[in-house]
């Protein structure tokens, strides 16, 4: 290898790895590595529901949204942190449970994927509350409305609830998504 090639093989490394780090977050904090780590979250919790997805949404005959626009909104505010905290409390106290406790011998195999949905939703839950500065949350979200047309439903809210999941994780990518832009080093 001439000297001219090793400088210039030189130089090009040190060119990726410049780039490399001018794009890449500087994550000093849990709260960082919670919203840059997400999208490895993300991934299980697609994995899981596409495993239950088709029995959720075969009985689900309802025609009104459960997460309807009012809750994407939610997600496109200043509440956005409060909006998925109330959504996490809320699948994890009432739609998550009564998923598990529905569990019968014929759809036994559904089991284990709603309990990891449950595990990383209640681990996604507790980061939420420990970065609420971090997240800059702001008022509460009021999950009332939901409550109520979830009741309303009756033994059909599980179902729309369950069916709805993938839009729940896009809300909460989207909003991760913009917390992560902000801690791109910029140049």
């Amino acid at each position: 290898m001439t000297p001219q090639s090793l400088l210039l093989s030189t130089l090009g490394l040190l060119s990726l790895l410049s780039s490399a780090a001018w794009s890449s977050p500087m994550c000093t904090n849990q709260c960082c590595r919670f919203v840059e780590g997400f999208p490895v979250r993300l991934k299980k919790l697609r994995e899981n529901y596409s495993q239950i997805r088709d029995f959720y949404e075969a009985n689900n005959d309802l025609d009104s949204a459960l997460l309807d626009q009012s809750v994407e909104n939610s997600f496109n505010s200043q509440f956005a942190c409060q909006a998925m905290d109330g959504l996490l409390e809320f699948y994890l106290t009432t739609v998550l449970p009564t998923a598990m406790a529905e569990v019968t011998e014929t759809i036994m195999d559904l089991k284990p994927h709603v309990e990891s949905i449950l595990q990383i939703f209640d681990e996604l839950k507790e980061d939420v509350n420990k970065c609420k500065n971090y997240l800059s949350c702001k008022n509460p979200f009021d999950i009332t409305k939901l409550n109520s047309t979830y009741t309303q439903m009756e033994g059909k809210g599980l179902y729309k609830a369950m069916g709805e999941l993938d839009l729940l994780f896009n809300y909460i990518e989207k909003y991760l998504a913009s917390k992560r832009r902000r801690n791109q080093v910029t140049h």
